[in-house]
């Protein structure tokens, strides 16, 4: 990729220490690649071109297999629920939540399961939603926030408390398809 930093990495593969375990199992994996019958990753050409082109000078078998959402949707319940592919607990009661709300109403904030932000970042991001007058379904996962403090004053909690719904984690696919949801705030990731 062009231009890439150090710090443009998520914060699980970024480290300058060679024994740490994920970057351990990272170089290893690297090792590995040139002799990989294939190598998968989860993106689609018109997303990732200069990526999966870089990819495939290095490596023969480059395959992108994305997106996987459309194919997860056709998939039955009972499938999940044996193997699951979640990374945290999801919460169900958010689903209730929608259910209340007109179509198209509700903005979906979540930043995925790797961006981690300052709590000058997350209380910024809180209190333009809640200016925005618009109801939301904002997702703050245990460690979004440096130094885990993910303490919303009680002046946000008050002025939220008809329009908004913060949890852990949801459903993401249910709740992308969900009809009130109007747009979905993201990290793009």
């Amino acid at each position: 990729m062009k231009a890439i930093r150090l710090r443009d990495l998520p914060s699980f593969v970024r480290t300058i220490d060679p024994n740490d375990s994920l970057f351990r199992f990272a170089i290893d994996a690297t090792e590995r690649a040139p002799i990989a019958s294939g190598i998968i990753v989860h993106t689609f050409d018109e997303l990732e071109q200069e990526v999966l082109l870089a990819l495939s000078t290095m490596f023969p078998h480059v395959y992108a297999i994305g997106p996987l959402e459309p194919l997860l949707n056709h998939l039955s319940n009972d499938y999940f629920e044996s193997i699951g592919y979640s990374l945290w607990k999801e919460e169900t009661k958010c689903v209730n939540w929608l259910n209340s709300k007109a179509p198209n109403s509700v903005i979906y904030v979540s930043f995925g399961s790797v961006v981690i932000m300052k709590p000058s970042q997350l209380v910024e991001i809180g209190w333009g939603l809640a200016n925005s007058k618009h109801p939301f379904l904002w997702i703050i996962r245990p460690d979004l926030v440096e130094g885990g403090s993910t303490i919303l004053s009680p002046e946000f909690q008050e002025e939220i408390k008809e329009r908004g719904l913060i949890t852990s984690w949801c459903p993401q696919e249910e709740v992308l398809n969900h009809p009130s949801i109007g747009g979905f705030l993201t990290h793009s990731g």
